[in-house]
C-alpha cells in the first residue's frame, strides 16, 4: 500500500485514506481533522494560535475561531478514543495556542494487520521499444496457446459469443432501469411527512445588521438571551436559541426576533413575535435604546411579549424578572454584554464574559445575582477548558458571600442564585442541601445547568440511568457543544461514551468500527 503514514504514539495515521489505526480499531476521520492532525504532527511540540492554524490548515479561508476550537475538541476526543488514562495529545498552552505532545515517526508503509491488502501484486515490466509499423503485423511476444487464442479471435471465433454477452448485459441494464423507475413511482405515490411544527416551542434569534457596531451586536444577542430566560421563567413554553447547527423535522411554532437598528444616529431595539404556522407577525415594536434606561426597557419588552403570548398577569410577573439586576446603568449594560460572551463554547470570548461580570461587581459589589452568575461562570470556564487552573481564591470569596446570603434570601429570588448555591453545596458534599436548592431552581424554570447538576448527583448515587436521562434533558434544552462539555467535565469527568452513547454520538465526528 503506497501512501503517507505517521506513527503518533499508539495511533497510525493514513493520510491518503483519511483513517487512523490503533490495535484492532479502524477510525474514519473527516478530512479537516486529518489536515489538522497532519499539520500538528509535522510540527510536533510547536505552539500555534488559532490564526496560524487557520492560515496553514484552512489555507487562510474565512472561518471563525469557534470552528478551530470545535476541531481541536473533536480531535482530542478522537485520539483519546474513550480511554480513561491521562494520555494527552493536543494540549492548550494558556494565552498562546495549541500544540501536539506525542511521539511522531514517519512510516514507509502501513504496519501488518492494518488497512486493506490488495489481492494481486503486480510487478513492474520493462518492455523493449517497439519499432513503428503496421499494428496488425507487429510481433506478438507470447507462447503458442496465446497465439492460438489470438488467431481464433481474429478469425471471428468469439464474435458471436461476445455479441451475445453484450446483448444480455444491455437487457440486464434495461431491466434494472425499469425496476428502479417502478419502485421510485410507487414510493412517490405514498404520503411523506417531511416536517412538523411544535406550537409549544419558541425560537429566539437576534439579527445582526450590516452596519451595526460591535456593541449593538453584543446588546442584541444579550437581550435575546435575557428575554428567552424570562419567557421560560413565566410560562410553560419551551424555548431554544437559534444557534444549534443540526437538522430536525420539528420546527418551532413561534419565533421572537431581536435586532438593534441605527436611524439617523439614534439606536432602536426592534422586537418581533411571529407565528410560523400562519406566517403572520403577531407583535412588532420599536423601543428607543437609551442605555441609562436599559433595565426599564427590558421590563417593558417582557411585559409586551407576555401580553402578546397571552401569559396572565404580565405586569406582576415582570417585577420578578428584574429582581437582582443591577440598578447602575453602566453595570446593566456590562451584564447584557456578558450574556453575549457567556453563551459561547470558545474559551477566549467566554473568559471575556467572566471579566465583564467582574467589572459589574466592581460597580455593585454586593449584587448577589451577579455574584451567583460569576461563581457559576468560573466553573463553566474550567469545564470548557479542563487544562486551565481555577482561580480558587476568587471562587472561595464568592462562595463565602453566597453562604452568608442564605439566611436573608427573600422571595422572589432569581433561580440562578439557587443554582449557584446548589453547585456550592455539591462541591462541599452536602448533597441534601444541594438537592433542595435544585428543586427550588427547577420549580421556577428548567435550565441546562440544573439538569447537569442532577446528572452529577445521580452518578454519585450510582443511578446511571437517571444520570443519562438528566444529561439528555440538558442537551435537549440547549443543543450545543458547550452543554456536552458541561455534562462531561463539570465537577468531575463523566465518560459519556459508556453512560449515554446517543449523546456521545451526537457530537462525535468519526465512525468507529472493529476490523
Amino acid at each position: 500500500m503506497v501512501g503517507m503514514y505517521l506513527q503518533i504514539n499508539d495511533w497510525v495515521l493514513s493520510v491518503d485514506e483519511n483513517k487512523l489505526y490503533r490495535q484492532d480499531r479502524e477510525v474514519s476521520v473527516e478530512p479537516r481533522l486529518i489536515n489538522l492532525l497532519l499539520f500538528l504532527a509535522q510540527h510536533v511540540g510547536e505552539v500555534f494560535c488559532r490564526e496560524e492554524l487557520i492560515e496553514h490548515v484552512w489555507s487562510g479561508a474565512i472561518v471563525t475561531d469557534q470552528v478551530v476550537t470545535q476541531s481541536i475538541f473533536e480531535l482530542r476526543k478522537l485520539l483519546k478514543d474513550g480511554r480513561e488514562d491521562n494520555t494527552h495529545y493536543v494540549v492548550t498552552v494558556p494565552k498562546r495556542g495549541y500544540k501536539l505532545v506525542a511521539n511522531v515517526e514517519a512510516l514507509e508503509r502501513l504496519p501488518l494487520g492494518k488497512g486493506k491488502t490488495p489481492d494481486v501484486t503486480q510487478a513492474s515490466v520493462h518492455a523493449e521499444p517497439v519499432q513503428s509499423g503496421n499494428s496488425s503485423e507487429m510481433t506478438f511476444p507470447a507462447g503458442p496457446l496465446t497465439r492460438a487464442v489470438c488467431q481464433k479471435r481474429r478469425s471471428g471465433y468469439f464474435t458471436l459469443n461476445s455479441r451475445g454477452k453484450h446483448n444480455v448485459l444491455n437487457a440486464l441494464w434495461i431491466s434494472l432501469l425499469v425496476v428502479f423507475i417502478a419502485i421510485f413511482t410507487y414510493h412517490q405515490t405514498g404520503v411523506k411527512i417531511t416536517q412538523a411544527i411544535d406550537a409549544h416551542l419558541i425560537e429566539f434569534q437576534y439579527q445582526d445588521g450590516f452596519n451595526n457596531s460591535q456593541l449593538s451586536h453584543e446588546l442584541a444577542d444579550g437581550i435575546t438571551q435575557k428575554l428567552m430566560s424570562d419567557i421560560t421563567q413565566v410560562s410553560s413554553y419551551r424555548v431554544q436559541l437559534d444557534k444549534a447547527d443540526f437538522t430536525s423535522g420539528i420546527l418551532p411554532g413561534k419565533t421572537v426576533s431581536v435586532r438593534v437598528e441605527d436611524e439617523n444616529g439614534s439606536e432602536f431595539l426592534v422586537v418581533e413575535y411571529r407565528n410560523n404556522s400562519s406566517e403572520k407577525v403577531i407583535f412588532s415594536r420599536q423601543y428607543p435604546l437609551a442605555i441609562q434606561h436599559l433595565k426599564a426597557i427590558l421590563r417593558q419588552v417582557a411585559v409586551d411579549l407576555m401580553t402578546a403570548m397571552k401569559i396572565p398577569q404580565p405586569e406582576q410577573k415582570s417585577n420578578a424578572l428584574v429582581v437582582g439586576l443591577p440598578n447602575d446603568a453602566q453595570a446593566m449594560q456590562l451584564l447584557i454584554q456578558a450574556n453575549h460572551y457567556l453563551n459561547q463554547s470558545d474559551v477566549k470570548p467566554f473568559k471575556h464574559g467572566v471579566d465583564l461580570l467582574e467589572q459589574v461587581l466592581q460597580i455593585e459589589p454586593n449584587n448577589l445575582y451577579v455574584q451567583a452568575e460569576l461563581y457559576i461562570s468560573y466553573y463553566v470556564a474550567q469545564a470548557l477548558d479542563t487544562e486551565q487552573e481555577l482561580n480558587q481564591s476568587r471562587v472561595n470569596a464568592l462562595s463565602r458571600n453566597l453562604e452568608a446570603s442564605r439566611p436573608i434570601l427573600v422571595a422572589p429570588v432569581q433561580p440562578r442564585i439557587y443554582e449557584a448555591l446548589a453547585l456550592h453545596a455539591t462541591l462541599s458534599n452536602h448533597m441534601d442541601v444541594a438537592k433542595r436548592y435544585l428543586d427550588q431552581a427547577l420549580a421556577t424554570r428548567d435550565s441546562t445547568l440544573s439538569y447537569v447538576l442532577l446528572g452529577k448527583h445521580a452518578e454519585l448515587m450510582g443511578d446511571l440511568d437517571q444520570a443519562s436521562e438528566a444529561y439528555s434533558e440538558a442537551f435537549y434544552i440547549d443543543t450545543a457543544i458547550e452543554t456536552y462539555m458541561l455534562c462531561e467535565n463539570m465537577i468531575f469527568y463523566t465518560n459519556l461514551k459508556s453512560l449515554d452513547y446517543a449523546l456521545y454520538r451526537s457530537v462525535h465526528p468519526s465512525v468507529v468500527h472493529l476490523l
